[in-house]
């Protein structure tokens, strides 16, 4: 006996596309953040609209954040190693930390911003 399988979706539909269509499509897929075509038409079928987010902020942020992490481990190394850390040392982490918090509230705002299409 046949074992049968419970699909989560299981209407299939059949879409025919010219090659002029299907290159044009294939840009578009490999814009979206879907890989295959079967998700990028789903969605933009039930929403009418397929997002592309531009992650390029984020990448210099999380280098900006690794840079601050590097200096906090090398100064808590430092405190540790001499049991002591000066205040001028704490005020330049306090500063660090506080211009990196601006810059995270920056982007998220930013990144609202574009999502609402203002």
């Amino acid at each position: 006996m046949a074992k049968k399988y419970y699909l989560k979706r299981p209407i299939e539909k059949k879409v025919r596309f010219s090659d002029e269509e299907w290159e044009y499509i294939k840009v578009k897929i490999e814009k979206s953040p879907f890989k295959n075509f079967q998700n990028f038409a789903r969605l933009l079928i039930i929403t009418g609209e397929i997002k592309n987010v531009d992650y390029s902020q984020l990448i210099g942020l999380n280098q900006e954040v690794a840079r601050v992490g590097n200096n906090i481990n090398q100064m808590a190394r430092l405190a540790n190693q001499f049991k002591e850390i000066s205040p001028e040392d704490i005020q330049y982490l306090i500063k660090e930390v506080e211009a990196l918090k601006g810059m995270v509230r920056e982007n998220i705002n930013e990144a609202f911003k574009q999502n609402r299409g203002g």
